[in-house]
């Protein structure tokens, strides 16, 4: 009765997922029907499918992929920290990813191929100051405020460089494409060469993440590696964020709520809780980008302002409600 309870919600959740793609390739002066897509997909036979491809698919394929690797990275962050106020872009995690994406193609320009190595570079190299010194502290409230003067200073650094640089004409027309519009099918090839493998890392690395449930000093009486595993965990984490950041630029507060909505609705063994937040933060971001293209259209609201606008009173409410 338990497994088919998590079978039915995994299960309105694809559906609901699969709605929402419908939805966001129908959200335009070019339609297809349910029957056209899934024919036209394969077969290449209708032209109205064939420019929702060109046109729509790019883009939606990139927010679900960006989605779940932020709700994936959130979790995983969340859980090796033990902290459940953290986020990529929080800690900075996604400002250090930016700025060395900046740095990187501005000093080899040539090299956009590997933008996503940049980002993981920056990406880590934030997270290990945060590493280090949360090893200090066991407040929650003070890595976060740490995290957040880390983020700052990261930006601080990058607007700094933009400003100086606004004559780079190179410079300045690469991140002006940074976001979920103006994408191609070059961007997806580049998520896709990385997250669906990180996220399968994730799936495997699920009981290990159980264990963070217990005190470290217990993990350890066990004879278990607590700073390896922790490490290796946060590396595969990083890497999803940094990684969507390079494509998506940084996204706000999505890869900090979506675990605690997912642990509210299947609980929180991460066996179940990975794959879920994996499609949980696809389906949020891919409904909120979607409404942002359409509720004012043809003026587009980007999708991290809304979850600017959702994410700040959420962050609020999870301080509010005592997590120490």
């Amino acid at each position: 009765m338990f497994k088919n309870k998590k079978a039915i919600t995994f299960s309105v959740l694809i559906l609901l997922l699969l709605s929402t793609i419908f939805f966001a390739a129908n959200s335009g002066s070019i339609k297809a029907s349910v029957g056209q897509l899934a024919v036209g997909i394969f077969t290449g036979e209708y032209a109205n499918v064939n420019a929702i491809i060109d046109v729509r698919f790019p883009r939606i394929i990139i927010t679900i992929l960006v989605g779940a690797a932020l709700g994936v990275s959130g979790l995983l962050l969340q859980t090796v920290l033990k902290n459940p106020l953290v986020d990529p872009s929080i800690i900075g995690v996604s400002s250090g990813a930016n700025l060395f994406l900046y740095l990187g193609l501005g000093i080899f320009p040539q090299f956009m191929i590997f933008k996503s190595v940049f980002s993981i570079i920056g990406g880590v190299l934030g997270f290990l100051i945060i590493y280090y010194l949360a090893g200090r502290t066991k407040n929650n409230v003070k890595i976060i405020l740490i995290g957040i003067a880390i983020s700052y200073f990261f930006t601080g650094i990058l607007s700094s460089i933009q400003y100086l640089n606004a004559a780079n004409s190179t410079t300045s027309s690469t991140f002006k494409t940074v976001g979920l519009g103006t994408k191609n099918w070059d961007d997806v090839s580049l998520l896709l060469s990385w997250i669906p493998v990180l996220l399968i890392i994730s799936f495997f690395l699920a009981k290990l993440c159980n264990i963070f449930a217990l005190d470290d000093n217990i993990i350890s009486s066990l004879g278990i590696n607590i700073n390896v595993i922790r490490l290796l965990i946060s590396f595969v984490a990083v890497a999803l964020a940094s990684v969507s950041t390079a494509v998506a630029g940084v996204m706000v507060f999505l890869a900090l709520i979506t675990p605690h909505i997912a642990k509210i609705i299947i609980g929180r063994n991460h066996i179940y809780t990975i794959p879920f937040s994996a499609l949980l933060g696809a389906f949020i971001l891919l409904l909120f980008d979607t409404i942002g293209r359409v509720i004012f259209a043809p003026i587009e609201i980007p999708a991290d302002l809304i979850m600017m606008i959702i994410g700040g009173p959420a962050f609020i409410i999870l301080v509010k409600k005592g997590v120490s």
